[in-house]
């Protein structure tokens, strides 16, 4: 009877041992799991397609005003919410009027998105919202990370991380004079310097871009239409750091109102162009 009684007790003691052997290990398994979570991991990156950050090459030019950026979203539920954050990752000493480019949580206006789910996204953000169109702060040259978060209907998150590089190709830009010229003009004076570093530049157009305000043309009065103008190859042939100063012919009759320009510059050898848009208006 007592060898009965002590057997029984062994078992259950062998058992006991055996479910807290068990309980570790599933413990350890589930600490080790933990451990390989990457917080900063993109979520459904799937969902995010034909991302653009400047451009295709993800380089913004620093003597702009703001970062375009561009993409498309295939969502499960309707979109609610979009917002940006901004790291710098590896960038140049901030020279003056420039500065570590640094954004929390910065929320893209709804009428981009809204009731939609699987928007098309156009957005461009300012480097110095408090001077939009006349930054006073830039961001550093160098490397920086945009991470894009997603806000569906039913609260869930998707992310995506992606570095682009602010690069500093247009400096000395001059457009008319402090951006603006009078009623009337011919001509719109234009200078600026590119570096092309070891390329060679093959060809320069500038895009005006304005309110259509007449009848019969490619697009509706009142939506943005646009003019090329491509500057003759005299000004930059062969030359990998050429100064531009040209004189654009223009409409005199262009109305009173603002407008945007978009130098264009394209590098021997390169499949995307480099561009840069700044304000320009026309005053009385």
């Amino acid at each position: 009877m007592k060898t009965k009684q002590l057997k029984s007790k062994q078992m259950k003691s062998n058992l006991k041992f055996l479910a807290i052997i068990a309980f570790l290990g599933l413990f350890l398994h589930s600490c080790s799991d933990d451990d390989t979570i990457d917080p900063n991991a993109d979520k459904n990156p799937e969902r995010f397609e034909n991302i653009e950050i400047g451009n295709s090459n993800f380089e913004a030019p620093q003597s702009g005003i703001d970062l375009h950026t561009e993409f498309d979203y295939t969502g499960a539920s309707r979109v609610t919410q979009i917002y940006f954050d901004i790291t710098p990752i590896n960038v140049s000493e901030p020279n003056e009027g420039e500065a570590e480019w640094q954004v929390s949580s910065h929320l893209v206006p709804e009428n981009y998105y809204e009731g939609q789910l699987n928007p098309h996204i156009h957005y461009h953000m300012f480097y110095d919202s408090e001077n939009q169109n006349f930054p006073e702060v830039r961001p550093a040259k160098g490397i920086y990370s945009l991470k894009i978060t997603v806000v569906e209907e039913d609260n869930s998150e998707s992310y995506i991380t992606k570095e682009f590089k602010v690069v500093k190709k247009f400096s000395g830009i001059k457009i008319g004079t402090n951006n603006q010229i009078v009623y009337g003009s011919d001509v719109l004076h234009t200078e600026f310097q590119f570096d092309a570093g070891n390329k060679t530049v093959s060809e320069i157009k500038y895009k005006l871009w304005f309110k259509e305000w007449r009848d019969g043309q490619n697009v509706a009065i009142g939506n943005w239409d646009n003019v090329v103008t491509v500057l003759p190859e005299s000004l930059y042939e062969n030359q990998s750091n050429p100064h531009i100063n040209y004189q654009m012919a223009l409409n005199p009759e262009f109305p009173v109102e603002s407008y945007w320009l978009t130098i264009v510059v394209q590098e021997l050898g390169e499949n995307e162009a480099v561009k840069v848009t700044v304000p320009l208006s026309i005053i009385n």
